[in-house]
């Protein structure tokens, strides 16, 4: 779903607007190649699997000087 097709049936919940606005514009700064590859290798995996792959995605931008994303606005 995206932020112009949101249904105002929601309540008009403006920060859930604004989480999916900022999700896509997350989203489609990515290599679509990239994403896809990534998605798919990570389904299937574990809860604990994912949660090492996100620190492992994190030190990756740490490493490319790539600011800290904060985790927890999901």
């Amino acid at each position: 779903m995206d932020s112009e097709n949101f249904s105002s049936d929601n309540g008009g919940d403006t920060d859930y607007r604004a989480s999916v606005a900022a999700n896509n514009a997350l989203i489609c700064g990515l290599e679509p190649d990239s994403l896809l590859r990534l998605v798919r290798t990570s389904v299937g995996l574990p809860p604990e699997a994912l949660e090492r792959l996100a620190v492992v995605a994190d030190k990756l931008r740490a490493v490319e000087g790539l600011p800290q994303l904060d985790s927890t606005a999901d």
